[in-house]
């Protein structure tokens, strides 16, 4: 997809958009794209060292520098697809952010790498890595209110899943309302997730532009977590979370089951485990 695609596209997207009010003010923009790197050695004098520092190097002089960028994660393959899967996570306040930043990287890029030849050799090794092309997986609207992101630098990579879950039609649920659905959404979000330790960031994402919107089926959301490692992703018991967040059994019994059929009875689409290098992510402040 070339620049002027990108920016039609983007237009696009806002005006559609405006029309159907899906957007949330105070609510921020998530892109999630997928690339693929060459295997390092299949690359002529490829070392996995020189890589690193390629990568450490575009990070500090292009990612780090641009200010309209809320936050980026590079996520490399650990579990599941294709080991040359790349995938990155970008979150911008808004679309016009997403495509000013677009327009904004040749000038950051000479500010980068200020001489010509040093730039160009730059680009044309840091290139050589990468198999031309990528895919978009999807834009989506990241929720500000379930939000948590990690407090805390982390000296090792970090653990991140993506998975694809479903709202149920509210016509599927008895006595369902997009109010209560949206207060028992929230009271899950702040007796469990917020309080479960395991968890280093959370994400909250829907439709906003690009792939399926739901319809008869349910409305797809996107949850993006993050954890310190696999023990703590493996570690679903959260029972103690449950009795602390409902004291009252019958209470604790009723919530659940509301909550359950709200989300389709949990069904849902793992997208991907991915190692998430830390080194070359970008958090918000």
């Amino acid at each position: 997809m070339n620049i002027n695609q990108i920016k039609m596209l983007i237009l696009v997207c806002i005006s559609t958009c405006v029309v159907f009010g899906q957007y949330t003010e105070g609510n921020t923009i998530v892109t999630l794209s997928k690339y693929y790197l060459k295997p390092w050695r299949t690359v002529e004098n490829g070392d996995w060292k020189e890589r690193e520092k390629l990568f450490d190097e575009h990070r500090k002089k292009m990612v780090s520098r641009d200010n309209l960028l809320i936050s980026s994660h590079i996520l490399y393959h650990y579990l599941s697809g294709n080991s040359s899967e790349v995938v990155v996570m970008n979150e911008w306040r808004n679309f016009m952010d997403a495509d000013n930043s677009i327009r904004s990287t040749a000038d950051r890029r000479k500010k980068g790498w200020p001489n010509k030849k040093t730039r160009e050799k730059f680009q044309k090794r840091f290139g050589e890595y990468w198999l031309g092309g990528h895919s978009d997986m999807g834009n989506y609207e990241l929720n500000k209110k379930m939000l948590k992101r990690r407090n805390k630098k982390m000296k090792e990579n970090t653990i991140i899943t993506i998975q694809e879950f479903t709202l149920a039609p509210l016509s599927e649920i008895e006595g369902g309302t997009s109010e209560d659905r949206d207060k028992i959404m929230q009271e899950w979000f702040d007796k469990v997730v917020m309080k479960d330790d395991r968890v280093l960031s959370h994400m909250m994402l829907t439709h906003y532009w690009f792939g399926s919107a739901g319809g008869s089926k349910g409305w797809p959301v996107v949850f993006v977590n993050e954890y310190a490692n696999m023990d703590d992703l493996l570690d679903e018991d959260i029972s103690k979370l449950l009795e602390a967040g409902w004291p009252d059994e019958k209470e604790r019994k009723t919530f659940q089951d509301k909550h359950r059929a709200y989300w389709s009875h949990y069904n849902h689409d793992d997208i991907g485990i991915y190692n998430n290098n830390v080194k070359q992510q970008k958090l918000a402040n």
